[in-house]
């Protein structure tokens, strides 16, 4: 029996769906969409077609009028007869939902499906994950934005500003791998049969089913792994020829590896170790506060005692903006607070409050100087 895009509509709605990949869900609605994806494949390959399509959004250009605002059995006959080849490289430049008008939406989400390969429209039903061809993603979140994902085995994956993430379309074999540079939070679907590796440029992390924040940005000589809750095992990159030692990590406590003699270690780090930190290897933390690590993918920055140099890095990926530091005294400041949903401006005016400094504000260009 043949199901149609329409078919997929009769128990659950378009934007239902978009708020669950947007992560702006009521967990009553939250609940019956995953009861709906988990119900039969054909869902969930549904459900992964339209979260790709909603991230590949902003790469449509130059829609009609008819196609914007047709009536929807109109839109229905463009996309059953558009053909064309998926995307494989997803680029988030996503505008606000609310910006969008519903109509818009569905009509460009249905048809960047179909170019996505046309599945549900004339294929046979039963056709199953396993059988649908290995295709690699990438996002790549800009700074001042994150991202939210569900990998196809139910893996939910926060990315943080200036982050690319690649990852299968499935996951085929006996393992389940992610490549990740910059940050994410990881929220990992338990297979024993399968465990599941965070790839970065210089430590591999395998779990099985575990929630934990990797900070591993290619620009950064340090690499972080907090682990919240599970188990997780971390070893370095080496030769194939030499013999890999892993090293377990404990809930509340965080990895850290430096990748050369001369990375700089900071202050923050400096107070969360119990041995001297070296070089290309891993150490473990003393018991950490967590939120601290996860905090971003909540919209909340926090700070406890954080160098004025540490958290203007924070705040250029988070706001888009670039920050110069007058004094190279002034970098050594210490904030500690919580930065919530507010803007650039008023997060330097929050922290006006107990840092003594005065600012300026030219486009994304910001000054920062003493008193």
């Amino acid at each position: 029996m043949k199901r149609n895009t329409m078919d997929y509509f009769k128990d659950i709605t378009l934007e239902a769906l978009i708020q669950y990949i947007e992560g702006s869900i009521a967990p009553a609605v939250k609940d019956s969409v995953e009861t709906w994806i988990q119900a039969d494949n054909r869902n969930l390959i549904f459900f992964n077609k339209i979260k790709d399509a909603w991230l590949d959004l902003d790469q449509i250009k130059d829609f009609g009028p008819e196609t914007v605002d047709g009536d929807w059995a109109n839109i229905l006959s463009q996309i059953t007869n558009a053909k064309g080849n998926r995307l494989a490289k997803t680029e988030i430049k996503k505008t606000p939902l609310f910006q969008r008008s519903w109509m818009q939406a569905a009509a460009l989400i249905l048809l960047v499906v179909s170019l996505a390969g046309g599945y549900f429209i004339g294929h046979s039903s039963n056709k199953k994950i396993e059988n649908e061809p290995l295709v690699y993603n990438e996002i790549v979140v800009p700074k001042g934005e994150k991202s939210q994902l569900v990998l196809s085995d139910g893996t939910k994956i926060w990315v943080n500003a200036g982050s690319k993430l690649r990852f299968p379309n499935r996951f085929g074999g006996k393992s389940r791998e992610v490549w990740l540079d910059g940050e994410a939070f990881f929220e990992v679907a338990k297979d024993k049969s399968k465990p599941f590796y965070v790839r970065t440029s210089d430590l591999n992390i395998k779990v099985l089913g575990t929630t934990f924040n990797v900070k591993a940005y290619s620009d950064e000589n340090i690499i972080e792994t907090t682990l919240l809750e599970g188990l997780v095992s971390l070893e370095r990159k080496v030769d194939s020829n030499k013999d890999v030692k892993e090293i377990f990590l404990q809930p509340n406590h965080k990895a850290i590896y430096l990748k050369s003699e001369t990375s700089v270690v900071t202050e923050e780090i400096k107070r969360e170790i119990i041995e001297p930190l070296q070089a290309r290897k891993i150490i473990i933390s003393k018991p950490v506060q967590t939120e601290i690590a996860s905090s971003w993918k909540d919209g909340k920055l926090v700070f406890e005692d954080e160098t004025l140099e540490n958290i203007a890095i924070k705040l250029e990926r988070h706001y888009d903006v670039v920050i110069h530091i007058e004094d190279e005294t002034m970098k050594r400041f210490h904030y500690s607070g919580v930065l919530k949903n507010i803007s650039i401006e008023q997060a330097m005016k929050a922290m006006q409050l107990t840092t003594e400094f005065k600012f300026t504000i030219k486009g994304n260009q910001i000054n920062i100087s003493k008193k």
